[in-house]
């Protein structure tokens, strides 16, 4: 009986600190929500836009920065889905996503190069 008291108090210690230790889960789920959209429509549709326009005025460097950060985040997010779903797809797509995004990143540094005169 002393035992089952022991584990009863043990129990509610346990409880106890747990409680105190948590944090509301309203509020951890309102800001990792806010962080999503933030960085969905901070990336993914505003970047989308100016890529847009970027693309449509010719400005290819913008062009080119612009798709490797939202590859670059496409990257991210499949690579962070694959890391803890462990599917084989979420790592097919981020490899290709990242290769995407280098690519985008060799081509703006090859025309920086070009108009600062590092190479002709």
């Amino acid at each position: 009986m002393n035992n089952s008291i022991e584990n009863g108090n043990r129990k509610e210690e346990i409880l106890e600190k747990s409680r105190q230790a948590r944090q509301d889960e309203g509020v951890e789920y309102a800001i990792t929500q806010g962080t999503k959209k933030g960085n969905y429509f901070g990336v993914e549709v505003v970047g989308f836009a100016l890529l847009l326009l970027s693309l449509i005025s010719g400005q290819m460097l913008a062009v080119y920065a612009l798709s490797a950060v939202i590859l670059a985040s496409w990257f991210g997010e499949f690579l962070a889905k694959y890391r803890v779903l462990n599917q084989k797809r979420y790592l097919i797509a981020a490899i290709f996503f990242g290769v995407s995004g280098a690519v985008f990143v060799v081509l703006f540094v090859r025309d920086i190069g070009t108009i600062q005169g590092w190479w002709s």
